[in-house]
């Protein structure tokens, strides 16, 4: 039996984030998802890594306040001033337990304390969906999901 070695982020993450400062519009951060198809966004302050938003986080809040109250709203007005960080090279299921154990569906990546890319939970059933393919090979046919 082939023993695995644990990856690390490096090999599963998705690499060259878009962000948004922390300043522009929700309709900015909206289109920016739309534009690249992403539900997530890194947001700057003045070069810094300051938080993430979501396209949940803004959907929560049309769903409360209406629509039509995003007109005047920035990112700052809706995203936590806090996002969760790790480092390109910690190993892969530290991270994953962190982000269960909070309820986290993205995490910054760093690399020597700069941006280097997040992992989502995307991220994550895209990767073990492909380590299952590989670790339970056979001849039979795959069962289809409905």
């Amino acid at each position: 039996m082939t023993t695995l070695s644990m990856p690390s982020l490096a090999a599963v993450l998705t690499p060259f984030p878009y962000y948004i400062d922390y300043m522009a519009s929700i309709d900015e951060a909206r289109t920016s998802m739309k534009t690249h198809d992403i539900r997530h966004l890194v947001v700057m302050k003045e070069g810094d890594i300051y938080s993430v938003i979501s396209d949940r986080e803004i959907q929560h809040h049309a769903a409360l306040y209406g629509v039509d109250r995003h007109s005047d709203l920035k990112v700052n007005d809706i995203c936590v001033n806090n996002a969760v960080v790790a480092d390109i090279n910690d190993p892969l299921d530290k991270v994953l337990e962190t982000m269960a154990e909070h309820h986290l569906g993205c995490v910054v990546i760093l690399r020597h304390g700069e941006l280097a890319g997040v992992f989502t939970s995307t991220d994550a059933c895209i990767h073990f969906s492909r380590f299952l393919r590989e670790a339970c090979q056979h001849d039979e046919p795959p069962d289809m999901i409905a």
